[in-house]
């Protein structure tokens, strides 16, 4: 008599683990493009703020700044807030209300995480070293 396998509760062979375990296993970080440059996203840590002054000058004058973006440069560049891949209900066709949620924040930060201005750089550590440089009043 056959018996069927379930997937529910089953501890299925994994192939990947030796690699990992031994230390061979290569993670996206691992590898090398040419051209490749790093962005870091600066955050609030504030839960609920208003934003003032975002100062970027000494941060673009880092070494191997290629670009800030602000809220401000975001609009400039025509970048719009992200919108819900779906935006009616497909079992009632029902429309859903949603808000717009903006790429940086502007004017105010609503949560504490909430990206503040993208730094980009020749490397990560450049780009996190120029990330301490942004002054958000």
């Amino acid at each position: 008599m056959a018996t069927t396998r379930s997937i529910i509760g089953d501890a299925p062979k994994r192939r990947e683990d030796e690699r990992f375990v031994t230390g061979s296993g290569r993670y996206l970080d691992d590898l090398a493009f040419p051209g490749l440059v790093h962005a870091v996203v600066l955050r609030s840590p504030h839960a609920h703020a208003l934003i003032e002054r975002i100062g970027t000058e000494r941060a673009r004058a880092a070494q191997g700044v290629l670009a800030i973006l602000t809220a401000e440069d975001a609009r400039a560049d025509g970048l719009s807030p992200l919108r819900p891949s779906a935006d009616t209900n497909v079992h009632t066709g029902e429309k859903f209300a949603f808000a717009p949620q903006p790429l940086l924040a502007h004017g105010k930060v609503r949560y504490a995480g909430e990206p503040v201005a993208l730094i980009v750089a020749e490397t990560r550590a450049q780009a996190l070293d120029a990330a301490e440089r942004v002054v958000v009043d």
